[in-house]
């Protein structure tokens, strides 16, 4: 299966929809009101759907649509460096951080114009991701944050 015709299929499952209702379901239960990071983890979301519109757009490196696709895939799995499965939606950070690193590296390749039009989060992508970023090492811990970084290609920031 091609890279393209993996994101066309994970974006055909509604993901994103199906990710947004666990998030906000969490959310409202009384240890989703009581996570510190609530409002970055609600980006993520829209962070996912940032990625995908990007894998499919031509103007975005072949070698890069690689990498994204990889990191979706991560997003994806159930099992990962923090996993869902043991810590519940807590352990979507490290996948949020994880996104927020390859959107980044596709900053420092890509025209930022090229990706604020597939932009559908809130006002301020660039603030958005420098926010995250600030809160990184915080909410998964040095040790996941510098292997998040590794991941994607990136020393420590």
């Amino acid at each position: 299966m091609s890279d393209e015709t993996a994101i066309k299929v994970f974006e055909a499952g509604d993901f994103y929809q199906r990710l947004r209702g666990r998030i906000n379901a969490w959310l409202g239960s009384r240890e989703g009101r009581a996570y510190r990071f609530a409002d970055r983890l609600m980006l993520l979301p829209d962070f996912v759907h940032l990625l995908i519109r990007l894998a499919m757009d031509r103007r975005v490196p072949v070698e890069l649509k690689t990498q994204t696709a990889a990191v979706l895939a991560y997003v994806a799995l159930p099992l990962d460096l923090v996993p869902e499965v043991f810590v519940g939606p807590a352990g979507f950070a490290d996948d949020l951080l994880l996104v927020v690193l390859m959107i980044r590296r596709l900053l420092g390749s890509v025209p930022p114009d090229v990706v604020r039009t597939h932009w559908a989060g809130p006002d301020g992508l660039l603030e958005t991701i420098s926010d995250v970023m600030e809160a990184a090492e915080e909410m998964v811990g040095d040790r996941v944050w510098s292997r998040l970084q590794r991941m994607v290609g990136g020393g420590k920031q």
